[in-house]
């Protein structure tokens, strides 16, 4: 299959290449997701309190990547990255659980939460530490610091085959001996393809929001998406954008064009619009998809 024939540092330079259609630039990330998926949500199940913590946590910083895969100076180097990206996210999210409000935490506010929390890891750990030591090794190598079973086996000096069975062999022993909601929580497999789905509408939905064009004040541009196609509504007239013919979003009704703008953060700008081939213009962002303050076009 190609998502386990092609190399890491391939996929990623796709993936970031703008000569390449959109569409493909997506595929190729959507490819990434897939196979880092389950290494993200080991690390996140580490750094986070409890799984939908985690599973958020994993589903911002795969589009984090995605928004500043530019960044990323060593193509290879994309697992170590999200890791790291992974790991800021739940930081995040842990200091904003902590921020002052006008309700505490849930956690605060039903202490019981805490001990339940705390006895759950005392357990979990003393299931892990009575395994056969190789077993032992391969599941916290992969459940607790994230490694993927080509590092795992690296580190333990097998093929990554060898530490998959290992793995298997762990997970079965867990299952015996956890009880079974915290067998449950912990050997949960990684949110395959509902995960993915969720992070390609993230990559669409980063484009939503409204654009005004500097000649049309009036006359703003509003994206929205809905389901897996991204909508345009200008002036009344709505068009469904689509990016399987260009490295541009197209519109299916006539032959205009967008071609969309970041800054070095990698937000969306704006977009260059286009018809048969002839730029005519740049709408430039005023409002993000929850609305939100305008914002004074850039200079050029």
């Amino acid at each position: 299959m190609r998502q386990d024939a092609e190399p890491v540092a391939e996929l990623v330079r796709a993936a970031r290449d703008p000569g390449l259609p959109l569409r493909r630039r997506h595929a190729d990330f959507t490819l990434l997701v897939g196979r880092f998926q389950a290494m993200a949500l080991a690390v996140a199940r580490e750094a986070c309190d409890d799984p939908e913590s985690a599973r958020d946590a994993c589903q911002n910083a795969f589009l984090l990547a995605w928004r500043t895969l530019h960044q990323l100076r060593d193509a290879d180097a994309f697992g170590g990255w999200l890791k790291r990206l992974v790991r800021s996210e739940c930081a995040r999210a842990r200091r904003r659980s902590m921020a002052p409000s006008g309700d505490p935490p849930a956690e605060e506010s039903d202490p019981s939460e805490r001990v339940v929390r705390r006895e759950t890891h005392r357990v979990l750990w003393r299931a892990v530490r009575n395994l056969p030591v190789a077993e032992r090794e391969a599941v916290t190598l992969v459940y607790f610091h994230g490694e993927t079973l080509q590092e795992a086996g690296r580190r333990l000096g097998v093929t990554p085959a060898q530490a998959g069975k290992l793995v298997y062999r762990a997970r079965l022993r867990l299952r015996r001996s956890l009880p079974r909601e915290i067998a449950r929580a912990f050997l949960a497999p990684a949110p395959s393809r509902r995960f993915t789905r969720s992070v390609e509408a993230g990559m669409l939905d980063e484009l939503q929001g409204t654009y005004r064009f500097p000649e049309r004040p009036d006359h703003p541009v509003v994206l929205r998406r809905e389901r897996g196609m991204l909508l345009a509504d200008a002036g009344g007239q709505r068009n469904v954008l689509t990016s399987r013919r260009t490295d541009r979003l197209t519109a299916t009704e006539f032959d205009g064009e967008a071609c969309f703008q970041r800054d070095r953060h990698g937000r969306i700008t704006g977009f260059a619009y286009y018809e048969f081939g002839q730029r005519l213009g740049v709408a430039w962002r005023v409002a993000p998809p929850s609305g939100g303050s305008k914002k004074r076009p850039p200079t050029r």
